[in-house]
């Protein structure tokens, strides 16, 4: 229960759906039935940040009109634990991944209570990285509803297993405006369990459950 509350708390305008901007994206980013894919890297966090958190994966689209099918399989990731899983994306860009650039520490909302304002902490969290890659547009979930509305709901989402392995397979429909703009969109997972959280898990509070540890770029194959 108190993870769910405190989830609840994050920000709207990070969640907010991309897919009504989406459907206005200039006709050369339109993309057609077809296979696509992305390879998920790690951020370029600081490794003594993160504990030397390593996620990485791979992940393949299909698309057919309105119908996708994604597979996607991530190792590296805190072991037997839900992590959150989206397409993110927004009006008028590209989404792409996080530099250390992104790394500005300005206190956003799901910073730790410790952060120093202007000092690089060596994690990009779930806000800094919107910068980039903008809001939920699909929500990978095992379970339930694709869109936007749940991408915080831990419970919808795929377990790791106990060597940190996610392996993810689901069918569903997509609104138009998200099938015909994939590849200005990027594949994140979420979830990290910070070195100096003696708990172990990823789920302990909101910066570490919406912190992204993966993300790729969707390109045409």
């Amino acid at each position: 229960m108190r993870k769910s509350l405190v989830l609840a708390a994050l920000p709207a305008a990070v969640l907010l759906s991309a897919t009504a901007g989406l459907a206005h994206a200039a006709p050369e980013h339109t993309t057609t039935n077809g296979v696509y894919t992305a390879n998920l890297d790690p951020l370029p966090d600081r490794p003594a940040a993160v504990g030397g958190s390593h996620a990485n994966g791979h992940a393949t689209l299909w698309l057919d009109g309105r119908h996708l099918t994604v597979r996607l399989r991530v190792s590296g990731v805190t072991p037997s634990e839900r992590h959150l899983m989206h397409l993110h994306g927004m009006l008028g860009m590209n989404a792409t991944c996080p530099t250390r650039a992104q790394d500005l520490n300005t206190g956003d909302p799901v910073d730790p209570a410790s952060y120093v304002p202007g000092v690089p902490d060596g994690i990009i969290s779930l806000t800094e990285g919107h910068a980039t890659y903008g809001p939920v547009a699909v929500s990978l979930t095992r379970t339930g509803s694709t869109g936007p509305g749940s991408a915080l709901n831990v419970n919808q989402y795929t377990k790791a297993n106990d060597r940190g392995v996610i392996n993810y397979e689901r069918s569903f429909t997509v609104p138009t405006s998200v099938a015909r703009h994939l590849t200005q969109l990027i594949v994140a997972v979420h979830g990290l369990d910070l070195p100096s959280d003696a708990n172990h898990s990823s789920l302990s509070n909101l910066f570490e459950t919406t912190t992204p540890v993966a993300c790729g770029a969707v390109v045409r194959r």
